[in-house]
């Protein structure tokens, strides 16, 4: 369960996490990282935090152009880390264009990619649910 005080952001079977980015321009992960990680989604059926922003000054959930420059930066991610996967598992099936999203069990998505594979199926997305909660790379199993 990830939470922001007493409010579940999201329900997930298991939560590991690897590094925290504290720098929203660089990517949180490198490709043997998130290798690792949808090997733990297929395997384990565990989800990743690849990469978290926690808002920890009041007010700064409330900087418009500060949330644009994450979320750019979070896509930016999202596009890396998509291609890095892609290079394994080829296109994915479905994404962000498609409407369906129940594979996903993350509230506020912003962005996801979702692919079918002999081993079974995964995701990555990109999350923000409201203001004041943490913006979430992930990657886990999809539904």
């Amino acid at each position: 369960m990830i939470t922001r005080g007493d409010r579940v952001i999201a329900v997930v079977p298991r939560l590991r996490s690897h590094e925290l980015n504290t720098n929203p321009n660089t990517m949180a992960i490198d490709p043997d990282v998130l290798a690792s990680s949808v090997s733990a989604a297929l395997a384990e059926g565990e989800m990743d935090a690849l990469r978290i922003h926690e808002f920890e000054l009041d007010g700064d959930e409330h900087d418009d152009e500060a949330i644009d420059k994450l979320h750019d930066s979070f896509h930016a991610d999202f596009d890396t880390a998509t291609a890095h996967i892609s290079k394994t598992y080829g296109k994915p099936t479905r994404s962000e264009s498609d409407s369906d999203d129940d594979a996903i069990p993350l509230c506020g998505l912003c962005r996801f990619a979702v692919w079918d594979t002999d081993e079974g199926r995964f995701f990555i997305a990109v999350s923000h649910e409201d203001r004041g909660t943490p913006i979430l790379l992930m990657v886990g199993p999809a539904e």
